[in-house]
């Protein structure tokens, strides 16, 4: 369910993350509800520290250059 394992590990191994906005989501858990858990991790945790955040349609720009 949870995608920061995977961002902190390809951060570590020295990947770029890039996260297209609004293409991820959470559930409830005993500490957070949902949006609190998105907004942490999306808002706080991965910009500009472990992923860059872009828009859908900067990350298919992106994509289409390679």
């Amino acid at each position: 369910m949870s995608i920061d394992a995977s961002v902190k590990s390809a951060f570590e191994r020295g990947y770029r993350v890039i996260i297209p906005k609004g293409t991820n989501s959470t559930v409830d858990n005993d500490y957070m509800d949902a949006e609190t858990t998105y907004k942490y991790y999306n808002e706080m945790m991965w910009p500009n520290r472990f992923a860059d955040f872009v828009s859908l349609d900067e990350a298919i720009g992106m994509m289409e250059r390679l």
